[in-house]
C-alpha cells in the first residue's frame, strides 16, 4: 500500500513540476505533420477549395486561376520542425519541394525552407500564414 501511495505521489509531483506533458508536444507535432500532408495533397489535386479549407486566408479565385494553367503539381513537405508551441498557435519550419508542370512551357522545380504559423481551428489546425 505504501509503495502504491509513493508511486502516485511521485507521478503527481512530476506532473505538477513539468511545464507541459512531453506527449502533448508530440501530439501537436503529429497534428502539424498531418495538416501539412493534407495541404500537400490538396495542392497536388489542384483543388483550390480543398486548399482553402486548410489555409482559410488563401485567395481561392487567384489559386483557381493558377491551377487552370497547370497540368500537374507535385509537392513534398518534409523536415518539419516545431519552432514554438502554445495552445492556439504553432510555428513550424519545413522544406517545401514543388515540381510544377504547366499546360504550356517547361517543368519547374523549386525547394525552399518555409516558416508557417498554424492556428487551432474549431475542429483542427489550419495554416494561418507563411512567415517566410
Amino acid at each position: 500500500m505504501a509503495n502504491i501511495f509513493s508511486s502516485a505521489l511521485i507521478v503527481a509531483l512530476l506532473a505538477w513540476c513539468l511545464p507541459a506533458p512531453l506527449f502533448a508536444q508530440d501530439a501537436v507535432e503529429a497534428d502539424a505533420r498531418q495538416l501539412l500532408q493534407q495541404y500537400s495533397a490538396a495542392l497536388e489535386s489542384l483543388d483550390a477549395d480543398a486548399v482553402k479549407k486548410l489555409q482559410p486566408s488563401m485567395d481561392v479565385e487567384n489559386l483557381k486561376k493558377a491551377f487552370r494553367e497547370m497540368r500537374q503539381l507535385d509537392v513534398t513537405i518534409d523536415n518539419v520542425k516545431l519552432l514554438s508551441v502554445d495552445p492556439a498557435v504553432v510555428r513550424v519550419s519545413c522544406r517545401v519541394s514543388q515540381t510544377l508542370t504547366p499546360k504550356a512551357g517547361s517543368r519547374q522545380t523549386t525547394a525552399v525552407t518555409r516558416v508557417l504559423r498554424l492556428r487551432r481551428g474549431e475542429s483542427s489546425w489550419v495554416i494561418d500564414a507563411f512567415e517566410r
